[in-house]
């Protein structure tokens, strides 16, 4: 089976706004800069992956307006099948506009537009793409059946699985069992969960929790914090490596990338979750989502130099 990666999932056009603070409800403020950048968490993963050497297909739906026609060039361009890039004639490209205040942190509103079209008998159209795939990777930034139905077609051609839960909402028992790798970050995993971390000690306890309700293995991504891993048989701590943060809008989509391109190359679990995690960290060192996702010997340079340090 060849190292194809499959990506289900959302295209936005991200308009991002640099504030000097997040300012309060009915408050207004004047904005720094404005800068518009492909963005959506399918695109920025599917791109993530193709960036660090795999084979990436990404089954998307932009819409047939100026915004979708050149984002459909731009990922046609970027080595993409354009094949499974829908155009949608009645609902216009999905946009994210976001919030960026100087320590690099950010707020983003998402209007989702053609992602919100994106169906089931997309999929099936896609289907032949589904039988070369060795690993597959989807988000929620898509309606929830198309979700479920991607996650049962993967697992039917034999794919590992990985659900990236943002924006954070509740799951049904049917998705948790269908996912080999769940990856939400901290909020997401306690509102998942229902169980509040309070100290990092209560994470194996969030973890075990997820175990429980049918995922296979858990990454919890910290930020700053680094990672913690978990499946039945072991746990793993990875510390974060230390850059200069500029924006962290892409940092999940790149960590989600390196992990579904270290996994579809059968590296060991904690090799994988080192080179996820140099990925997400290197995104958080430039401005916007696609110009921030690194080339692999990027991140293996950094993964290099963490060792020599």
């Amino acid at each position: 089976m060849p190292n194809k990666i499959l990506v289900l999932g959302s295209s936005n056009v991200d308009l991002i706004l640099r504030v000097p603070r997040f300012h309060q409800p009915g408050e207004t403020i004047r904005s720094e800069s404005l800068t518009t950048i492909f963005g959506g968490k399918g695109a920025n993963q599917a791109i993530a992956s193709k960036q660090l050497g795999a084979e990436v297909v990404l089954i998307t739906r932009l819409g047939d307006d100026h915004y979708g026609k050149s984002y459909r060039r731009y990922l046609t361009q970027k080595g993409l099948n354009p094949k499974s890039i829908f155009l949608d004639k009645e609902v216009p490209t999905g946009m994210a506009f976001i919030e960026l205040d100087p320590k690099g942190e950010n707020r983003i509103v998402v209007s989702q537009g053609s992602n919100s079209a994106l169906s089931i008998d997309d999929l099936r159209r896609c289907s032949p793409l589904f039988r070369k795939t060795k690993v597959f990777i989807t988000q929620l930034e898509i309606p929830i059946e198309t979700v479920t139905m991607g996650l049962k077609m993967a697992k039917n051609s034999g794919a590992l699985t990985l659900l990236n839960p943002s924006p954070s909402r509740p799951l049904s028992a049917e998705i948790l069992s269908l996912t080999d790798f769940l990856v939400p970050n901290e909020l997401e995993a306690q509102a998942l969960t229902g169980l509040r971390m309070r100290k990092d000690q209560d994470l194996p306890r969030i973890a075990a929790r997820l175990l429980k309700m049918g995922v296979k293995n858990v990454v919890i991504t910290l930020g700053p914090k680094g990672l913690f891993f978990k499946n039945r048989n072991e746990e793993i701590r990875v510390k974060a490596f230390r850059v200069k943060v500029i924006d962290t809008t892409a940092a999940g989509d790149a960590f989600m990338g390196a992990l579904a391109c270290g996994l579809a190359e059968s590296k060991p679990i904690r090799e994988v979750l080192m080179f996820a995690n140099a990925a997400g960290a290197l995104a958080t060192t430039k401005l916007g989502a696609q110009p921030s996702l690194p080339f692999r010997k990027e991140v293996e340079t950094l993964v290099k130099n963490h060792f020599k340090d």
